[in-house]
């Protein structure tokens, strides 16, 4: 069954279900309300009655016809009253019988003895349904029986029971309706949910619900600004997916066609034995580009595979030495001087994650300040301990990061400016960040810092984690 269909048939069942344990109460109610008012009008006017009426013999005197007073009735009301003797026998009866009154108070259902304060009793005359009182009266056993016709009390129940009906029609069928437009309106925003995710299963991942204040209900207008969120998050991982192949296939080429190229020059024509060896060193300069890329791309897609954070600890000492170590080959070679704190030898601290992983992040890090560093320049490692970690700096004194470039130096394979002659790939910070955030912590460019780069490494303390 459709969503709309269910609504109505759910909100239309329990209105109808609500109305009638409603109505039928107050029906019952005031009907018995309506009853209870003329029985008691009854026995009131048949006690009075039954004072001014003679006192021992009634057969062959009939009944005085007079009105009654019925409650919330404007014309007059003939009253019906009849005398029965001890032995329950219809003594005398008004003209208004017509000669049809009940020939005993069997005939009434009623037993020889009466309550002191009377019986109501129902009857009917012809086409006229009564409503009547049975009092004993005298001290011989007599009993009046006094009725009027219950067309009042029936005409108003009558005209609350169409009343009632009228209502509950009209309001079933307004909820019906009220319940359809809802489920429409309801089912169309669904539909255009479900639609523009089919469109995103199909690959248009430029396909968006829409101005969200459309939708009907809250939740709708939530579910839609959530899928809208998902997929321009999806599309962003997928254009970042797209550009992350688009650069690799290209940080590969060059090595391999490079490869390619020394390949077909040792081939054309006949070598010495020093000549090939030559070409073979060559080739193993592009084979050796190409096993570095190779291992950046995974040690990039081990530190962005959303892993969680590593629970082993190192002594920030440890990492620190490990990383100069690591980086002691390239810093030579450009003639750049690293600096550490004089007291890095007795700092005890511990900070959460594998060592290795913080030690290849900060060599990172090193190999990027000694690329931007002039010859002969500094590179200096800062450590300070803050709220919750340990923060380590590495700062150059290189011309700095530009404002447009600072938002992308975190990203696989960007270079900046003049990029295409920088070297390397373009993956040792973004190596760096998803490393420092594997081990829960984070890395940043100092921003307020002038004249050249500061990278900032925050690593919380190990404090109850296990070593690893």
């Amino acid at each position: 069954m459709k969503l709309r269909n269910r609504l109505v048939a759910a909100v239309t069942g329990v209105t109808v279900v609500a109305l009638a344990l409603s109505f039928v109460p107050l029906y019952l109610l005031i009907r018995a309300l309506e009853i209870s008012d003329l029985d008691n009008a009854l026995f009131r006017q048949a006690t009075a009655l039954a004072q001014h009426l003679p006192g021992t013999y009634y057969a062959g005197h009939p009944l005085d016809e007079g009105h009654a007073d019925v409650p919330e009735s404007i014309d007059p009301t003939p009253r019906y009253t009849a005398i029965y003797g001890p032995d329950t026998s219809l003594e005398t009866a008004s003209e208004s019988f017509a000669g049809q009154a009940p020939g005993s108070l069997a005939a009434l259902g009623l037993r020889r003895t009466l309550p002191w304060d009377g019986v109501a009793v129902d009857l009917e005359l012809d086409d006229t349904r009564l409503r009547g009182v049975v009092m004993p009266t005298g001290d011989q056993g007599e009993a009046l029986l006094y009725a009027v016709s219950k067309s009042t009390v029936e005409d108003d129940t009558t005209t609350l029971f169409e009343l009632l009906l009228a209502i509950f029609v009209c309001a079933a069928g307004a909820t019906a309706l009220i319940a359809r437009w809802l489920g429409e309106r309801l089912a169309r925003d669904v539909h255009s949910v479900a639609h523009v995710a089919r469109l995103v299963a199909e690959g248009d991942l430029a396909a968006r619900v829409g101005d969200p204040r459309v939708m009907g209900a809250d939740e709708t207008r939530s579910l839609a600004s959530d899928l809208d969120h998902m997929i321009s998050r999806l599309d962003e991982v997928v254009s970042s997916q797209r550009r992350f192949i688009s650069h690799a296939a290209h940080e590969l080429r060059s090595p391999l066609a490079s490869l390619r190229g020394e390949l077909q020059l040792a081939l054309r024509r006949e070598r010495d034995a020093d000549e090939y060896r030559a070409a073979l060193r060559e080739m193993l300069s592009s084979v050796d580009a190409l096993i570095a890329l190779a291992e950046d791309l995974l040690r990039l897609a081990r530190a962005q595979g959303g892993a969680p954070a590593t629970r082993g600890r190192a002594r920030v000492a440890d990492v620190v030495r490990e990383a100069l170590r690591m980086a002691r080959g390239h810093l030579d070679d450009r003639g750049v001087t690293i600096a550490v704190p004089p007291t890095l030898a007795e700092f005890p601290v511990e900070v959460r994650g594998a060592a290795a992983d913080l030690a290849r992040a900060l060599r990172n890090l090193i190999d990027n300040a000694v690329v931007h560093s002039p010859p002969g320049g500094e590179v200096r490692i800062e450590l300070a301990v803050v709220e919750g970690g340990v923060e380590l700096a590495v700062v150059d004194q290189g011309p700095g990061i530009p404002v447009e470039d600072q938002p992308h130096i975190f990203t696989p394979f960007f270079r900046g400016a003049g990029g295409e002659n920088q070297e390397g790939a373009g993956l040792g910070l973004a190596i760096a960040r998803g490393l420092t955030e594997g081990s829960g912590g984070r890395l940043a460019l100092d921003t307020r810092h002038t004249g050249g780069a500061r990278m900032v490494l925050h690593l919380a303390f190990a404090e109850n984690v296990p070593p690893a």
